[in-house]
């Protein structure tokens, strides 16, 4: 009797252990570890541009807009390499700069290219060879108040990127002649409201532009935006300006 007392007692204590260790156990993990980690959710990268619906003249456009929604404008006299509005100038029209790393990026599909240009306003963003910058004049997204000031100062659009003609500011100091060509699909544009009528004629150099009838052509003897070294060469070359008359 003192035996089999003693042997219950053994299998007692040794039933109590297995359910002790089955109760401080951790179930076995699907990844095997124990334990899941899940990856850092990525944060989003503001678009550097938008676009927007506003009223420019009188007209529903797309425009292009600053992250904040203000509307983004473009100085006539700058060039695709030189700013023309720094100091004074740009606090009144602050430039769009770029901040991050990389390059600017828009919030939906362009037909131009972001791309950034470091010059004395510090990395600013330009749009298919156009500067950026807001007005300090808008006070709230989709004012558009800047539209054309001093003659000089219009709101950027997507299609800037298609325009054949761009309206600058040059001085006429006064043999190549390489020919305007128009390369997209549709009417070529100016990218500010013309007097005149650009057209496109197919000729021997192919898809021409031309201007109130005026075939349109280059110099490679101008070196770089701004320059009118053709003006007048050999009696028959001169500058095209807005309005000239009809040929």
């Amino acid at each position: 009797m003192v035996l089999l007392k003693r042997t219950s007692v053994a299998v007692f204590g040794l039933v109590l252990v297995m359910v002790v260790s089955a109760c401080g156990s951790t179930p076995p993990s699907s990844t095997g570890g124990g334990h899941t980690t899940s990856a850092p959710t990525p944060t989003p990268v503001a678009s550097t541009v938008k676009t927007a619906q506003a009223t420019v003249s009188g007209k529903s456009v797309t425009i292009l807009t600053d992250a904040q929604g203000k509307t983004l404008y473009y100085f006539a006299p700058d060039t695709a390499t030189k700013a023309a509005c720094t100091g004074v100038c740009a606090q009144k029209w602050p430039p769009l700069l770029f901040t991050g790393s990389g390059s600017p990026t828009a919030a939906s599909s362009l037909s131009g290219t972001l791309s950034v240009l470091k010059n004395a306003n510090g990395n600013q963003v330009e749009y298919s060879g156009y500067l950026l910058y807001t007005f300090s004049g808008d006070n709230a997204a989709g004012q558009t108040t800047g539209e054309g000031r001093a003659g000089k100062w219009f709101v950027a659009t997507p299609d800037l990127a298609s325009f054949a003609v761009r309206i600058a500011q040059a001085t006429v100091k006064g043999t190549s002649w390489p020919p305007l060509i128009s390369t997209g699909s549709g009417m070529t544009l100016g990218d500010v409201s013309l007097p005149g009528t650009l057209s496109i004629v197919h000729d021997a150099h192919g898809n021409q532009v031309e201007y109130n009838g005026h075939l349109l052509y280059t110099f490679s003897g101008d070196t770089s935006a701004g320059q009118a070294n053709g003006e007048g060469l050999f009696g028959k070359w001169f500058v095209c300006t807005p309005g000239i008359a009809a040929g």
